[in-house]
């Protein structure tokens, strides 16, 4: 018989800061919640449509969280809320499981992760759409126009 190892590959937004529990009673270990909305294209308006959203913990212990937590401490941004991510890893035979204030069941599946890195074709496309947006809005500055007949003159009083 042979052993099988899967990954599983995950591509969204970190939805929160990484959560990070340092080495104590137990191995360290840094939390990663990853969030993805699928959108597709409405054929009849032509806008984009939310879908279904899915979040997914992703969980790293001992060295490898330790590691994680150092490049974060040392570059804050690199792993900011929002930013758009890859991880992959094994799926645990643990999903996290709570009770909302309404008194639902919630439950939101836990990978293993062995890798996370910045998607950053992603980023890179949402900067440069930022950039696009905020230089497409009109310029006002307080220079004079030539023509101004009041240009120059002093108030009355």
């Amino acid at each position: 018989m042979t052993a099988i190892k899967t990954a599983n590959i995950i591509e969204g937004n970190l939805a929160t800061e990484p959560k990070y529990f340092p080495k104590g009673q137990y191995v360290a270990r840094l939390v990663f919640r990853i969030m993805h909305t699928d959108r597709k294209l409405n054929q009849q308006t032509g806008q984009w449509e939310d879908g279904r959203t899915t979040a997914v913990d992703v969980n790293f212990y001992g060295a490898t969280a330790e590691r994680y937590a150092q490049t974060i401490q040392q570059q804050p941004d690199v792993f900011a809320k929002g930013t758009a991510v890859v991880a992959w890893g094994e799926l645990s035979d643990r999903s996290n499981v709570w009770i909302d204030r309404d008194g639902t069941p919630q439950s939101t599946s836990v990978i293993n992760g062995t890798r996370i890195i910045p998607n950053q074709l992603v980023n890179q496309r949402r900067a440069n759409r930022q950039q696009s947006n905020s230089t497409s809005l009109p310029q006002y500055t307080n220079a004079v126009p030539e023509q101004d007949p009041w240009a120059g003159q002093q108030a009355q009083a």
